[in-house]
């Protein structure tokens, strides 16, 4: 009971995030929203800060579902990263709004948003390093290639983001996964595989 009430807090927090954002956002509306009294609020969280945080956990447990899908089964390395790119934006389009927050206005607003923001985007570089074990050349590539190929990407998408310009996120599928593969494959087969 308690575990289905969180999650439907959770649910609530994510809708009036995406409604209102966050400077918007008021715990009536979560309440309303949730259809609980103030009481089981304050039963799973201390404030509102740790509802956005645990609404951005289970975004950003979706994103990273949704990459790991992406990248299972059969295929060569440089083809799951192309996938990963392509999933994560259209789970990024498909969610804009909360998208939007998520990226920009709670990583403003809160520090601990910001952290697990930064614990989100380490942890898409470390999967995109496992390409240094299948290409020779990325060997000797710094060792902040992967943190910065991740931060450039997660700038460029945030920068779409507060144009309220979703719709040509999916767009830039191609582009971006070249940008990632360039380091590993080199520019002509980065473009190719890029464009397969």
């Amino acid at each position: 009971m308690a575990g289905e009430e969180r999650d439907r807090l959770i649910a609530a927090f994510t809708k009036a995030i995406s409604e209102h954002g966050y400077a918007g956002l008021e715990i009536e509306q979560v309440l309303r929203y949730a259809r609980v009294p103030r009481a089981t609020f304050d039963a799973h969280f201390e404030s509102k800060e740790q509802g956005l945080v645990a609404a951005q956990d289970a975004f950003l447990k979706r994103l990273w579902l949704d990459v790991a899908a992406a990248c299972e089964g059969p295929g060569e390395w440089p083809l799951k990263v192309r996938a990963a790119v392509l999933a994560i934006l259209a789970s990024l389009a498909e969610a804009d709004s909360l998208a939007r927050v998520f990226a920009v206005e709670a990583t403003a607003a809160s520090l601990v948003a910001a952290e697990r923001q930064y614990a989100a985007l380490d942890r898409f570089a470390r999967l995109l390093r496992d390409g240094r074990r299948h290409f020779p050349r990325a060997e000797t590539l710094p060792a902040a290639t992967e943190r910065a190929l991740v931060g450039g990407i997660a700038s460029i998408v945030s920068g779409h983001l507060l144009m309220e310009d979703a719709r040509a996120i999916p767009a830039l599928g191609m582009q971006l996964s070249e940008f990632l593969l360039i380091p590993y494959l080199g520019e002509g087969e980065a473009r190719r595989v890029a464009r397969a």
